[in-house]
């Protein structure tokens, strides 16, 4: 156990360190990226800084104004607390980066539980240097930061698969939920999770199991739901956004043939065709997605989605398998960009480790990590170990079947890279050992000669 803990430790603080020197190297670009939404949150956190808990919840035109409810609200609360507590310089940032660090630490043990400390501690390296984890740490959005509790749910679902009790199956279901306070993207994981036990347990209290997971991860994100029917009169789980989300991402696999929205303002403009063609013959040059009337306009976008994959279903499915496969690829992204100078925005001493840990993160590649996520999978297959397999899938086809089927960036399927890494260091420890071997085998050769 001690040596358990030391390990763990090494890898938070190894973790930390990359963290914080990505962020250090881009955190002029990073306070770019999705620079409207992250005000959102912000000025969410600091409603809750001050105090406001009733702008907060509601809003300041409910439920006209839908704007607070476009995203739940575990991301702004955990920000304003923290701005409440240290003020608004760079303490969330680090409180961030700290957190994420867990990552690899729940990985190493997820992993270390499965195959053993070996692949464990492979596990957490991959993760530690992963440029992209690194990256989506240091932005001012909670999908690096909601991958977290998923990983604790998978922890803890592998305790259930071995040796069940209540207690597991309420933190798996309750971690889902945590994961969903901070992104709505995990609302059915654990439907996923159920099935995955159903498949590789036989145990007769299995159903009851079950039932507590579900019943956690309800109780969970009940205050949520309860807001959205109180406050906005809307039966919304967690976030409303869905049909934004989703005629958004019929855009983005859409040639331009069919005039489907991309962006927001696109979105806008079909809320006013909308308008025209249910009566208004002018339309309402809109200039806000969920202001006003914003429950209304989202259900009817999503209206408007569903039609226009009925007209043409055989070109969704092509789009959505397409999104599907691309869940499993490697984002570049610019910590690992060779002509970078990030002298001006970097301490001397974290400048000097530019060099070594931007050698390391270019290996972080889909042509380097995709072989090697493909070896470790078959691997597990040759050695019948369906039940680990089956673990370290059940997120990644999560992402590959469910998320596609609204829309898909890359800050959204951040859980499927994680898991995968796993898979990734049982083919390294694979091939680590082949060559063991080889050179073993030649030393006693040249011995023997």
């Amino acid at each position: 156990m001690k040596r358990k803990l030391i390990i763990c430790l090494l890898f938070f603080i190894a973790s930390f360190a990359v963290r914080v020197l990505v962020w250090q190297n881009n955190k002029i670009e990073m306070a770019t990226v999705q620079s409207v939404v992250t005000e959102n949150y912000l000025r969410d956190a600091r409603a809750v800084a001050s105090g406001d808990i009733r702008m907060f919840l509601e809003g300041p035109n409910p439920p006209s104004n839908a704007r607070v409810i476009d995203h739940p609200p575990g991301y702004p609360l955990l920000v304003g607390v923290v701005y409440a507590i240290a003020g608004e310089g760079d303490a969330w940032h680090v409180v961030q980066l700290a957190l994420n660090s867990l990552a690899a630490v729940i990985l190493f043990l997820i992993a270390a539980k499965l195959f053993g400390e070996k692949v464990g501690i492979i596990a957490g390296v991959v993760a530690t240097l992963s440029p992209q984890l690194a990256y989506h740490s240091g932005l001012l959005l909670p999908d690096e930061l909601s991958v977290i509790p998923i990983l604790g749910a998978v922890y803890f679902f592998v305790r259930l698969l071995r040796n069940p009790r209540s207690m597991d199956a309420i933190l798996c279901g309750l971690c889902v939920g945590l994961s969903c306070w901070l992104r709505s993207n995990a609302l059915l994981l654990p439907f996923f999770l159920c099935i995955a036990v159903l498949l590789v347990s036989a145990r007769k209290a299995r159903l009851l199991h079950l039932a507590i997971l579900l019943a956690a991860f309800g109780v969970t994100i009940a205050p949520i739901t309860a807001r959205n029917i109180f406050v906005f009169d809307a039966p919304i789980p967690l976030s409303l956004g869905s049909g934004t989300t989703f005629v958004e991402g019929l855009g983005d696999i859409d040639d331009g043939s069919r005039g489907l929205p991309r962006t927001d303002e696109d979105v806008m403009a079909v809320d006013q065709r909308l308008d025209q063609s249910s009566g208004d013959s002018r339309g309402t040059s809109y200039t806000s997605l969920y202001d006003p009337n914003g429950v209304e306009r989202d259900a009817r976008r999503l209206a408007f989605g569903r039609s226009v994959v009925a007209n043409e279903p055989l070109w969704f499915v092509k789009g959505v398998a397409s999104r599907g496969l691309s869940t499993i690829r490697l984002e570049r992204v610019p910590a690992i960009a060779p002509e970078r100078d990030e002298r001006t925005t970097t301490s001397p001493l974290l400048y000097l480790l530019n060099t070594p840990l931007k050698f390391l993160q270019r290996a972080f590649v889909t042509a380097v990590f995709l072989p090697l996520t493909l070896v470790g999978l078959c691997i597990l297959g040759a050695r019948k170990q369906w039940r680990e397999l089956i673990v370290l899938l059940t997120v990644p086809l999560y992402y590959a079947t469910v998320q596609p089927l609204v829309h898909t960036e890359y800050r959204y399927v951040l859980a499927t890279p994680h898991m995968l890494m796993i898979a990734v260091a049982v083919g390294l420890c694979w091939l680590f050992g082949i060559l063991v071997g080889l050179v073993r085998r030649d030393g006693q050769s040249a011995g023997g000669a």
